[in-house]
């Protein structure tokens, strides 16, 4: 460090564009920067959350299935998870500064798209816009706080960036479900433009530039590796999500399996090869690395999936307000801060491994009360067992990132975050697609069932159609559209009924899918306690993003 770099206690690793911002700020300069990041960082996982309470809304609107809606989800997971594969050398390239105007750019662009959105095409896009914008931010903020804070403040830096990290997910639905109560699903879309301009506003004085030409190197980006990966998430997603209505046995569901797994294959084949891979598949041969991974994927799929379940089943089958969906969920977020922090001191004193059972064991216990909900459950009992399910997913996410970030050398350290985070979100697209897909066949499996049992011989069923025809008849209507309207009165209570065990059965699938994955412990070797992880592992990357 140089004398004249002394005073404002800049790091060692510190580049040249950073050190000039210092001398225009002074030390001040890395707290304006930490909350330019944090503006900007809010915005984005802000708007990954407060779609899930308005879908209800947008499914109405457009008129989809499960198999249809589940694209506002996996479509900003999958833009996301991809986007960060090309942070680093998006950084290293352009520089941080251009980096984050384009992310802030892309990101208000597509909300505006969102909001005057008129097919589904044009909303999965705008989804996909979001989602390249928050795969880019993120890591850029983590890499960032280490070019500017000493070693003895970035714990600080790092608890005020998790805090807000944590806070967006838990306050997310419910701003989305004021706007969607204040106005309609549109207004979720631009509700947290605010945030993101302010952001732009500040990142061309705060943001460093690019490093001097002769003092950087540009790595060359992986397009090949990239665009395999992309095909392959796609081709995939798409298979599980056409096959009810193409047919799980049609040529087109075939074509696209085939193309994905073909893809998929020849990106890992690809990686094995390239110098400098988009992600480096060395991190896979490390059996703790893969072993944890497992966890983290469980993880993902449990973080998204459940997000996207239970703003939906409260709002179709017990009919809460978007508003009321959206508050449910603060409780779990704030239990979630309280978590982190206490996961994260004890996966560097106790086996990561007793840490991530208990935390299995407290998701697949609040997922085992859930497969049970009924239409009448009350709202603070689904409430508490959210909680529990949060409180799972704060003992099971420092450790398993932790854990993973361990096994890595330190040559291959960059390829372990960024591999940790690819399976988070890779695991969460997956387990959004296949459980909405499982979501949708399981409704007309017992819509059909109890569809069945509608019929002259069942005396229940004629004794409610009276029940119903009396009460019509009752407020006026004549005794024959009175008779007829009673038979729709009872579609509807078997349509709600039929919604109400397909919830249950996703919750259950959760539940016996959390189960098997404490077997996945036994894999894992004892971790070296005595090594410690960077920070960066500790800290949850956008923990409940759509």
């Amino acid at each position: 460090m140089s004398a004249a770099a002394a005073p404002y206690d800049i790091p060692s690793m510190a580049g040249s564009a950073v050190r000039r911002r210092f001398d225009q700020f002074g030390a001040r300069y890395r707290w304006l920067l930490l909350g330019a990041m944090l503006t900007g960082s809010l915005s984005t996982m802000l708007a990954a959350t407060t779609v899930n309470v308005a879908l209800p809304a947008i499914i109405g609107a457009f008129g989809l299935g499960q198999d249809q809606a589940q694209w506002m989800s996996t479509a900003f997971l999958a833009s996301s998870t991809i986007a960060m594969l090309a942070n680093a050398w998006a950084m290293q390239t352009y520089g941080p500064r251009a980096t984050y105007v384009f992310g802030m750019c892309l990101f208000i662009v597509g909300s505006l798209l969102g909001s005057v959105s008129t097919t589904l095409e044009m909303l999965i896009l705008s989804r996909a816009m979001q989602g390249i914008s928050a795969g880019l931010l993120q890591p850029m903020s983590m890499f960032l706080i280490f070019q500017t804070f000493p070693d003895n403040q970035r714990g600080t830096a790092m608890g005020i960036f998790s805090i807000g990290v944590v806070l967006a997910p838990a306050f997310g639905p419910a701003l989305g479900g004021v706007a969607v109560d204040l106005a309609s699903w549109r207004l979720v879309f631009v509700s947290t433009l605010p945030l993101a301009l302010v952001a732009l506003s500040v990142a061309p004085f705060l943001m460093p530039s690019a490093e001097d030409p002769h003092l950087r190197t540009r790595p060359p980006l992986d397009w090949q590796g990239l665009g395999l990966l992309t095909v392959a998430l796609i081709s995939l997603l798409s298979a599980f999500a056409g096959a009810n209505r193409d047919g799980w046995d049609s040529d087109i569901t075939y074509i696209k399996f085939a193309v994905g797994l073909i893809a998929g294959v020849s990106f890992v084949l690809w990686e094995l090869r390239h110098p400098f891979p988009a992600l480096n598949p060395a991190i896979f041969t490390y059996r703790q690395f893969w072993s944890a991974g497992l966890i983290i994927s469980a993880t993902g799929i449990a973080i998204y999936a459940s997000t996207y379940l239970i703003p939906l089943f409260v709002q179709l089958v017990q009919h809460y307000s978007p508003t009321a969906a959206g508050v449910m969920m603060i409780p779990a977020g704030l239990a979630m801060v309280v978590g982190f922090p206490i996961a994260g001191r004890l996966t560097d004193r106790v086996d990561a491994r007793y840490l991530l059972a208990f935390g299995l064991i407290c998701f697949a216990i609040s997922a085992h009360l859930l497969a049970n909900v009924t239409m009448l459950t009350p709202y603070w009992v689904l409430v508490g067992w959210i909680v529990l399910s949060r409180i799972g997913i704060s003992f099971c996410m420092p450790p398993a990132n932790t854990t993973a970030v361990r096994a890595a050398p330190p040559h291959l350290l960059a390829s372990a975050t960024g591999g940790a985070s690819f399976m988070m979100q890779a695991g969460g697209a997956f387990g959004v697609n296949l459980l909405a897909i499982l979501l949708q066949r399981r409704m007309i499996f017992h819509g059909d069932h109890l569809a069945v049992g509608l019929n002259e011989a069942n005396a229940e069923m004629l004794y409610q159609h009276t029940l119903y025809a009396r009460e019509l008849g009752r407020s006026g209507m004549a005794e024959l559209p009175a008779f007829q309207a009673a038979f729709g009165a009872l579609g509807r209570q078997v349509s709600a009924e039929a919604q109400m065990l397909a919830f249950r059965d996703c919750f259950f699938v959760i539940s016996v899918w959390f189960a098997m994955v404490i077997f996945a412990l036994f894999l894992m070797p004892k971790p070296n306690l005595q090594r410690a992880a960077p920070p960066a592992a500790r800290m949850p990357l956008n923990p409940e993003a759509a």
